[in-house]
């Protein structure tokens, strides 16, 4: 009988011991930025952007250029791009996407004709910045990704979420953050080139999704849902959101974490619906995922960041944070 109870006592020991080990305690940190430049001037800015040694910033509110370009070494601006106006090469309503191939940024006016590129390398060569699409991406009117990859949304009611042409192959893929309603919603995206990882959060409500490229598609790795504090409900095949709780305000990839700028609700209770254009309430708080889904770390990088980027060749990362105005800023993760 005794010898019985120290054998189930055992069993129950190496249970929890096993159970202990493979669970990951989130570790909570504080980092120090470096400042690069304390001279960013907008209203409100828009994508940040890393490319070989640049960092690119958009400004929506521009009278001028909309696009700015840094050094990332230094934080020094090399030099401005993308006209607005309303003449040839112009843009009234500039949009940029996330992605950069060849140096290269695509722009397109929202209420205008003129869509092109925007060359950082020529920028940085005393040239004219702006270059036409081909005739066959005209044609296809998709978001260059990389080279040989097209992006874009599907219609809302279709089986996939993304369609895409790689390498001239067009397939459909990619699965509805709330399944129960095949309906677009407002998301980030980052995408890796170097393992062809293509990931995906949402503002709206906490998701995160990985995708990884397979001959002529993308296959789903993970999602990752927080239902802990479900902010939707489902009405007449409508998703209302609750506003007091939002997702990711950016994400992007580093050498070894997915990063998201979100609140830590468990710190910090705000209701989102309340922040508006008050950039002293937006997060200073990053969260460090590794490539499989789990939550590694929650780092507080001391001030309130607007976006964030990053690239898979090493872990230091790049914001626009509020200290007390817009400043470009660097962290070695």
């Amino acid at each position: 009988m005794y010898k019985n109870i120290i054998i189930i006592a055992s069993i129950v020991v190496f249970i929890f011991c096993s159970c202990s080990s493979n669970r990951t305690d989130v570790q909570r940190l504080s980092l120090k930025s470096q400042v690069l430049n304390d001279e960013i001037f907008t209203m409100m800015p828009g994508d940040l952007l890393l490319t070989d040694d640049y960092l690119v910033w958009s400004d929506p509110f521009a009278r001028d250029c909309f696009l700015h370009v840094h050094s990332a070494l230094t934080g020094e601006e090399l030099g401005v791009m993308g006209k607005v106006g309303e003449g040839p090469k112009e843009f009234i309503t500039p949009m940029t996407n996330r992605y950069c191939v060849d140096n290269k940024l695509f722009a397109i006016d929202a209420n205008g004709k003129t869509v092109g590129y925007l060359s950082i390398d020529s920028l940085i060569n005393g040239q004219e910045p702006f270059c036409e699409l081909s005739d066959k991406e005209k044609e296809m009117k998709m978001e260059k990704v990389d080279k040989d990859l097209y992006i874009k949304y599907t219609e809302n009611g279709s089986e996939n979420y993304f369609r895409t042409i790689i390498n001239g192959q067009e397939s459909s893929w990619g699965v509805y953050p709330i399944p129960e309603i095949k309906e677009h919603i407002g998301i980030y995206e980052s995408y890796d080139p170097i393992e062809g990882l293509f990931l995906i959060s949402s503002f709206k409500f906490p998701y995160l999704a990985l995708y990884k490229k397979e001959n002529s598609t993308f296959v789903l790795q993970w999602e990752r849902k927080v239902n802990k504090e479900k902010n939707y409900t489902i009405a007449d095949d409508r998703v209302i959101f609750d506003r007091k709780i939002v997702g990711a305000y950016d994400v992007c990839m580093s050498k070894d974490y997915i990063i998201t700028l979100e609140r830590d609700r468990e710190k910090e209770p705000v209701d989102e619906s309340t922040v508006g254009r008050n950039i002293s309430k937006c997060p200073h708080t990053l969260f460090l995922y590794d490539y499989n889904g789990n939550l590694l770390k929650i780092v507080d990088i001391g001030m309130p960041a607007i976006r964030i980027v990053a690239n898979r060749k090493s872990n230091t990362l790049y914001a626009i944070g509020v200290d007390p105005d817009y400043v470009l800023a660097k962290y070695e993760l």
